[in-house]
Formats: C-alpha cells, structure tokens, sequence
C-alpha cells in the first residue's frame, strides 16, 4: 500500500478527461474512498517495526467492523516456524437444543513454516493454506487479505490463493478485540476455535511485524504497544548473526534450537523446566491406589495435541495419561501395555492405536513424547517415533478432564486400563506443565490423592502372621495369556506364594524355595518349572519386585 502525497491526479482519454483528486476532495458520488485520507501535504510519520520478542507477548487492535467486506495486509519476518499472526472471534450464536453455540471468527497463523487462513462466517470453518514455501526463513513477507461477501483471497508475497466461506451467512461478525502475535494469558474470556491450532497448542508468534493496513488505515504498531505497556514487545526489527545455542545453554542435557534473536531448551528429556530446564520438574509418586485428575474449568475441543511425560515403573501395565468427557467417548490415552507405551487416540468413530519400545518397565526414566495434527498421530518413547494416520471424518476432541494413575470417568470405557504403579513427571499437555501447577497452587482444579516427591512404592502391602495365613481370591483369568506383579519381603526361606488349579490338571504355583523364586505351571501338557533370574536368596527382609 502507497504511504505519501499525490498531487494532480488526471485520467485522460482522448477527449475524455477526469481530474480524480479534485473530484475526490470535492467528494464526488463516482469516486469511492477508503481509509485515512487527508487532502493535503504532509509529512508522512514513518511506521516503525515491531518484534514480538518472546510467545507471551501480544498487541490488542480496536474491534474489526468488518461486516460484508474487509482488508488486512502487513509484513512479517520470523525464524520459528508456529506463532499466532491474527486472531479475532464474534459473540456466541444459537442455542437450539440440536445445535451446539458457536461464534464467527477469523484467524492466521504460521503452522510448520506455512501461513493458514482459517475463518467462520456461520456457515462452517474453511482453513486455507496461504503459502507453498515456508515462510520462516527470516525474509520479510508480504501478506495481503481482501473479502466481499464469501469470497476472496489471500496473497502472500503477491502469490494469490482464492478462497469462497461455505454458503450461508456472507457476513462476518467480529465483536471482542483483534490479538496480534498471541493471545492473553486469561483466555478463559475467549472463545478459541479447535480449527486454529497454534491457539489450542499455545503457540505465540516471535519476530517481527510491520505496515499492518486494516481496511486501508494504518496502525501505528509501536504507538499501540507503548499505550498497552505490552510486555516483550520491543521497537525496530534487527535478526540477530551470532549463534545463541552453546554447549551450556541449555543445562541439565536440554537440547538447545535457534529461534528468533533467543535459544530455544526442549527439557522434556531432562527432568528439568524452566526456559533453561534449570529448576527440577515435580515428581508424582503412585502406588495403584492413587491418581491425580485435572478437572478442567470448562469443556475442551482441540483439534491438535502436544502432550509429554516422562515415566519409571517397575509394572509392564498402568495408566500414564487419559483425557476424559462426561459428555462423550472422546479419549487421548497413553499407557504401559506389556512393557511397552501404549497410545489410544478415540474421537467417537473406534480407536486409533500405534505402540513403541519394549521392556520399558525397567526402572528407568523415559520420556514419552505425542503430538497430533487433525488425523495425524506421532508417538515416541527416548526419540523412537511411530507415525499413523486417523480413518473417519472427526477431528475434534472433547474433554472434561486431564487423569494420571487411574481413569476415574468410566461410563465410556468397556476395558479399563490398570492402574499405574510408578512415578511420573515433567507432564506438559499443549503448553500447560500441569503436575508443576497443581503443587505449586497455580490452579484450583487438581484432585489428588497421589504423593508429590520421589516415594518409595510399596502397594497396598498386607502380612502373613502364621504359616496358616492366607487370603483367597477370584479365579485368575488367565486363559491365553496373563500378567502377575507383586511385591514381597520375608526372612524364611520357603512358602506358597500363590497357587490357582484350573480344569483337568491344569494349575499355576508361585513358591519361595531356599530363597529363590519358582513358578510351576501345568497348562494341559505336563508340568513346568521356571526358577526366578537373582543370583542371591532373595529372603533379606528386602522388598523385592516380582
């Protein structure tokens, strides 16, 4: 867009002469005019740049009247490859009993590097992706959004995409403020749509923006920062040349990136967070018996996940995390399944499942790593990923509640998953450090009754005073296969663990023999023996995991 002075602005054809600035100053019915127009000479104030320097930061522009038509165009510059450009949403509409509220919006966001229009005009979301390059490369870009009625475009660097809002409503009502470069910290006021994601995962935009136009006026970006005391915001543009990560940047063996004139420390790895995983994550010790549930203030839908965690467990099976509804079937589950981790990703159409590692119940810390996209699924455990791909049209996740240890909410779940016996931490879920929150006080909405710190587990433990002693149980369900942890701790040498006879001569034994560990079996052909892998009696008064 043309900042400065024209003067004596004539259109002749042949004979046929329109002198456009006069009749413009003289308002004339042919002429249209848009934004701030003074017709006079003057000194034009220079736009200066601004740099969003860290993703909290963010500028709140005056309310978009932008009914039946409407403009926006600015540059930007950036080396990190997500962030929230533009965000702005409308009162929530309808309250039919069939049909959910929902609110108009308009957003754009850099997602990987591309540029994504996604907008609502009551019709239905449509999410366009503005960009064939990717856009994080430092370079300034010039993006350019224009709409009549349903239809319209979005230009980046003057590559032109055409976009038409599905039919329906051709007005787009705006009513709460415009955010550049993020949201506020309190977005319990807002209404976030799960179609832009970069607002769901948290993501707040950092490098630099200039020249935004809205409707043909200009924003003095700077002037709006100063009046807004808006922190981490900062004037001019510069990219800084010299590396930012070194050896130490990061402590505690975070892995350190380059971001936009900062370091970036991943400290899902360490046991560590911080912006320099400095200061230790909360552990959460769990006995079988225990859980820690995070009931969230209002329902959720999320159409993309960042989830990680890091676990150590003596038990091949346990719950790690679920998110759970009181409405639907909805569930992202990940869980130890025979010593391997487990993902289940349900949106109400049948589970999507991918599985990685092996033994994993060793005693060990791992660091357990999901991330979704719309239908695409990313699991990894210690950086061995597994990718899948979603079947079915739904990909929208509701949730109530973020649960550890135990699932609590059930009315959905045929199979329950065990319980978990372990310890967890460093639990980040889209941004949110919530096992670090619920200690610390920062949010009212955690029920637990497990313990914080590094406990010494030992489940549910009852004592045998007699050799006479015994409890009895339900049949075991053994069938094809099984799985039997326990925990003991004796001086004598010799006693009848467990013993369960089945049909015919079919039987199991756990027994303590001069100290050692036996399992005899009997499955139909004859019985076995299979003596426990310690080198040294195990009768030590010591607990021991079995």
């Amino acid at each position: 867009n043309f900042m400065g002075c024209l003067k004596d602005v004539v259109y002749r054809n042949n004979e046929f002469r329109l002198e456009l600035s006069r009749l413009a100053e003289q308002r004339d019915p042919r002429i249209s005019i848009h934004g701030d127009l003074i017709f006079s000479c003057e000194s034009m104030e220079a736009l200066e740049p601004i740099t969003f320097d860290v993703p909290p930061a963010y500028l709140t522009l005056p309310r978009w009247n932008t009914k039946k038509t409407g403009a926006i165009s600015f540059d930007f510059r950036t080396t990190e490859p997500n962030g929230v450009l533009l965000f702005s949403h409308g009162n929530l509409q309808g309250t039919l009993p069939d049909r959910k509220p929902r609110a108009d919006f308009f957003a754009m966001e850099l997602l990987d590097g591309f540029i994504y229009l996604v907008m609502d005009m009551g019709s239905g979301s449509i999410k366009i992706k503005a960009s064939n390059e990717r856009l994080d490369n430092g370079e300034w870009c010039h993006v350019d959004f224009q709409r009549k009625g349903r239809n319209g475009f979005i230009s980046v660097n003057s590559q032109s995409t055409p976009f038409t809002a599905n039919e329906g409503s051709e007005i787009l009502d705006l009513d709460g403020d415009m955010y550049l470069g993020g949201l506020p910290e309190d977005r319990q006021a807002l209404i976030l749509p799960p179609e832009v994601w970069t607002a769901s995962l948290g993501l707040g935009f950092v490098g630099c923006v200039r020249d935004l136009f809205i409707d043909g006026q200009s924003r003095n970006l700077w002037r709006l920062a100063e009046i807004q005391s808006a922190t981490g915001v900062s004037s001019l543009c510069t990219r800084e040349t010299h590396t930012r990560c070194t050896r130490d940047t990061c402590a505690n063996a975070g892995h350190c990136r380059e971001g936009w004139n900062r370091h970036i420390c991943d400290c899902s790895s360490s046991g560590y967070v911080g912006p320099s995983c400095e200061k230790e994550a909360t552990a959460v010790s769990y006995d079988g018996s225990m859980y820690l549930k995070v009931m969230l203030p209002a329902t959720l839908h999320t159409e993309a996940e960042d989830v990680s965690l890091r676990f150590m467990s003596q038990r091949a099976f346990g719950l790690l995390l679920a998110t759970t509804s009181q409405q639907s079937a909805d569930t992202l589950r990940v869980e130890l399944d025979g010593g391997r981790v487990k993902l289940t990703v349900n949106l109400g159409k049948g589970p999507e499942i991918l599985l990685v590692g092996e033994k994993l119940n060793d005693n060990e810390w791992h660091t357990v790593k999901v991330t979704r996209r719309g239908k695409n699924l990313q699991l990894s455990v210690d950086n061995v990923t597994v990718e899948g791909h979603m079947s079915g049209a739904h990909t929208r996740l509701e949730f109530n509640n973020i649960e550890t240890g135990i699932m609590t909410e059930r009315r959905f779940i045929s199979v329950m998953p065990s319980n978990f016996i372990g310890h967890l931490q460093a639990l980040s879920f889209n941004g949110m450090l919530y096992l670090d929150q619920c200690k610390n006080g920062d949010i009212s909405y955690c029920e637990l009754n497990a313990r914080f710190g590094m406990r010494h587990i030992v489940a549910n433990p009852v004592t045998f005073l007699t050799q006479a002693s015994y409890l009895a149980f339900s049949t075991l369900q053994a069938y094809a296969s099984m799985h039997l942890f326990f925990q003991f701790k004796t001086t004598n040498t010799d006693g009848l663990v467990l013993y369960n006879s089945g049909d015919g001569s079919d039987f199991i034994v756990v027994e303590l023999v001069k100290g050692y560990i036996h399992y005899v079996f009997d499955l139909g052909n004859g019985p076995s023996l299979m003596k426990g892998n310690s080198d040294k009696p195990l009768n030590d008064n010591q607990w021991h995991n079995v």
